[in-house]
């Protein structure tokens, strides 16, 4: 990813999987979108996106508990193209994220990216900056 987002809405996609219609497709026009992984490719979901308008997808694990593999998103060799970013999320800060809505009755968060993360040392980070979300 080599833009900058601040102040963006991250839409969860309805249904979570976005492998085809999205009920709350008017909602990601122009916002990024929360995916969760499973039921089709990494570069479907993100084509799903695409198509209703976002300009970024983060894809979470869907295992609630991951908080420490990483997933390769790989091609899926249809020879298909996105023009947005996608990113991967651990299942554990996907579910919080996904959590934290739902318990404040929000339909989605608004973020930036890169996360400010400035005041801490790096060496002191040793996580994904969107654990401080």
């Amino acid at each position: 990813m080599n833009q900058r987002y601040d102040q963006i809405h991250l839409v969860p996609a309805d249904p979570p999987e976005a492998c085809g219609e999205l009920h709350n497709g008017a909602f990601i026009q122009g916002q990024m979108a929360l995916v969760e992984r499973g039921g089709c490719s990494f570069l479907s979901k993100t084509r799903v996106i695409q198509e209703n308008g976002g300009r970024a997808v983060i894809i979470a694990d869907n295992a609630s508990d991951n908080d420490s593999v990483y997933v390769e998103m790989i091609q899926d060799n249809t020879g298909r193209t996105a023009d947005i970013p996608a990113l991967f999320l651990l299942g554990r800060d996907g579910f919080m994220i996904q959590r934290s809505l739902e318990t404040h009755g929000l339909p989605w968060a608004i973020i930036s990216i890169p996360v400010n993360v400035s005041s801490i040392p790096t060496f002191e980070l040793k996580q994904p900056p969107w654990t401080f979300w």
